[in-house]
Order: C-alpha cells, then structure tokens, then sequence
C-alpha cells in the first residue's frame, strides 16, 4: 500500500474510534458490559458520569486528530510554500544566528 492508503486508513481509523468513543458511554451497552458483571467492584467507578466524560473526551481528542491530519495534508502545500517564500525574501531566522545572538548576549551578561 503506498502513502496516501496509509494515511486514508489512519484518518478513517481515528474517527471511528473516536466516534465510538464519543458515543458508546452514554449508550446502554456500556451499562451491561462483561467487566462489570466480573467485577462488580469497577460498576460505580465506570457508570459515573466523570468517566463516562473522560472516556468521551478521548473520543472527541481522536475524531480531532483525524480531521487535523486532513487539514493539515490540504493546507500543507500553502504553509510549505509560504515558508519558502521567506526564506527567499529572507524574513527566516537561523539557528546559527539564533546562537549567535544568544552567545553575544552571554558575553555582555
């Protein structure tokens, strides 16, 4: 699979998860769950509302991450070029001159 397959699959992969994570805690099927017929200890820890928050929350951080490597893969092209622009008209700074700005400022201290 070439680059752009891998990179469809990832974004598909980071909003599904992210869906499903978004929505499954507030359904009934996180309520009548495996782990918390085996360990009745976890039941007032998971069904509370805290959790089930949290747990969105990483769903909602997922389905971001997918729509930001999009946005970053379209408007890539311009900051790119953009970028190279100021280095030709010279507005870039350095490391090197970063350094050595740092070093002269030492120096007087």
């Amino acid at each position: 699979m070439g680059s752009r397959q891998w990179f469809i699959l990832y974004v598909l992969v980071c909003i599904e998860v992210g869906i499903f994570l978004a929505l499954v805690p507030w359904s009934a099927i996180w309520e009548s769950n495996y782990f918390l017929e085996a360990y009745p200890s976890l039941r007032s820890v998971v069904l509370s509302t805290t959790f089930r928050g949290a747990v969105a929350g990483l769903g909602l951080a997922n389905i971001y991450l997918g729509l930001n490597e999009v946005l970053g893969r379209l408007c890539g092209g311009r900051k790119r070029a953009s970028s190279l622009a100021r280095q030709e008209r010279g507005d870039a700074t350095s490391l090197r001159e970063v350094k050595r700005t740092l070093a002269a400022s030492e120096e007087r201290s």
